[in-house]
């Protein structure tokens, strides 16, 4: 636990020490985030499940350098499911698309239950101007394709850079 909170301390101070800096413009690091999200969902065997991960997210293109109507994400995620007194850890790779008004993206990763690897797909959305985004996960386990949905809270910590200031 105390490890955990060593690195929320360590992201709020870097995001101030991004802050303080007013020459946006000028810096090579092109800005994004690092997020905490909390899940909470069903699958279609209508059995409950909690994630909890986190997501390193990077600007591709923004409405600062290029006539955009909105940022363009690139990260991964990490993060742990607990369903039916099992815990499985996922990896994702994403690409997300934000702005005031909406909030969408896809991802593909792995599962992995002990020594098994199972292919992933993730589907999102929401309002941007809203800290929860609507998710639809898939997993395929020996040929059986498990679909979930869910709810995801969401916390985003920024990293500004040239194409992603206030």
């Amino acid at each position: 636990m105390k490890k955990n909170r060593f690195l929320i301390y360590l992201l709020f101070i870097n995001s101030l020490i991004f802050a303080e800096n007013s020459r946006w413009s000028e810096r090579n690091f092109s800005g994004g985030y690092v997020s905490l999200g909390f899940q909470i969902g069903k699958t279609t065997a209508n059995s409950r499940f909690i994630d909890i991960q986190i997501s390193p997210m990077f600007v591709l293109i923004g409405p600062y350098k290029h006539s955009f109507p909105g940022y363009l994400f690139f990260g991964s995620s990490i993060g742990k499911r607990f369903s039916k007194g099992k815990s499985l850890v996922y990896f994702d790779v994403n690409l997300n698309f934000w702005n005031t008004l909406l909030s969408f993206g896809s991802g593909k990763g792995i599962v992995l239950d002990k020594d098994n690897k199972y292919p992933r797909t993730k589907n999102w959305g929401g309002l941007g101007f809203l800290p929860f985004i609507l998710c639809f996960d898939n997993h395929v386990i020996d040929k059986n394709k498990i679909k979930q949905m869910g709810t995801m809270g969401v916390i985003p910590f920024p990293f500004f850079g040239n194409n992603f200031y206030p």
